[in-house]
């Protein structure tokens, strides 16, 4: 890909997910990195301590200087085993510290958007017809009967039937069978 193509940029939670997936694939290099090190330092440890008879120790780290090339690969095995741990566990603990701030930033965004799809207004069960004109007499004719059931029957006044029959479109009839039934 040339410099001067046009790239999409990531959505946010294309990135969020991309920078997640890349925490964690650097988590598993730092697991790994902290299990070679553990290897070394104990080959290390294993080396200098059978080919030298009596090794000096600073702090844990045994040594035994001789011109023989085992000694000084016996104590490189050491440190840079040692190195590997410790960078491995810091390592380790930093890109889990990392994946988890992504993953509470997506836990967010999709408590976010959750929330903006509840907020969406309710789809209408009322079946809609497409370029087909409704005559108006059936829609008052609608009006007219639902007022006159709820004024009869309800008791409500004329400008209070008129606004819940609007309301109720043409579902007003399941609120007359329904008080049939009862």
């Amino acid at each position: 890909m040339s410099s001067h193509e046009k790239v999409n940029p990531a959505s946010g939670m294309g990135y969020l997910h991309e920078k997640a997936e890349e925490s964690r694939h650097n988590e598993t290099l730092a697991y790994m990195m902290f299990m070679a090190g553990a290897i070394f330092f104990v080959g290390g440890l294993l080396e200098t301590v059978i080919t030298a008879e009596n090794p000096d120790w600073f702090l844990f780290f045994p040594y035994k200087i001789t011109p023989h090339a085992y000694s000084l690969l016996g104590l490189s095995m050491v440190l840079g085993g040692f190195t590997l741990l410790v960078l491995g566990v810091v390592l380790g603990i930093h890109y889990a510290m990392d994946r988890a701030l992504y993953m509470n930033q997506l836990k967010e965004a999709y408590a976010d958007k959750a929330s903006k799809e509840w907020n969406k207004p309710p789809v209408s069960r009322e079946p809609k017809t497409l370029f087909i004109k409704q005559p108006k007499k059936e829609k008052t004719n609608n009006i007219g009967e639902c007022m006159k059931y709820l004024a009869d029957k309800q008791g409500l006044s004329e400008s209070d039937a008129r606004g819940y029959c609007e309301m109720l479109g043409n579902r007003w009839r399941e609120l007359v069978e329904s008080s049939e039934e009862t």
